[in-house]
C-alpha cells in the first residue's frame, strides 16, 4: 500500500499502480465513499482519450472524410486541397 500526502487544497495524488489497474486517465471522474472506518475510490468514468481519426467529430467537420494515410501529401488530401487551393 502507497502512502501518500494530502496538500493543503485537500488533493492527492492517486499512485501510478492504482491509475493503471483501474485504467485511471486525466479527465476521467471517480468518486470516494466512505466505508467502515475508511474510504473507498470508485471509477466512475473513464476518459475516451483523443485520435487524429476523431478530430473532425470534435469539430463537427461534416466535410469528406481523408484518411490520415493520405493526409500528407497523398491523392485523397492534394484531390480536397484543389478545391480550395488559389492558383
Amino acid at each position: 500500500m502507497a502512502a501518500v500526502s494530502v496538500t493543503s487544497k485537500g488533493q492527492v495524488t492517486i499512485p501510478k499502480r492504482v491509475r493503471l489497474a483501474l485504467g485511471i486517465t486525466p479527465g476521467s471522474k471517480v468518486e470516494f465513499d466512505i466505508e467502515g472506518g475508511g474510504a473507498r475510490l470508485k471509477l466512475l468514468k473513464k476518459h475516451a482519450s483523443s485520435s487524429v481519426e476523431g478530430g473532425a467529430a470534435i469539430l463537427k467537420y461534416t466535410g469528406p472524410r481523408i484518411a490520415t494515410e493520405d493526409m500528407h501529401g497523398g491523392k485523397a488530401m492534394r484531390k480536397a486541397a484543389g478545391k480550395h487551393a488559389r492558383r
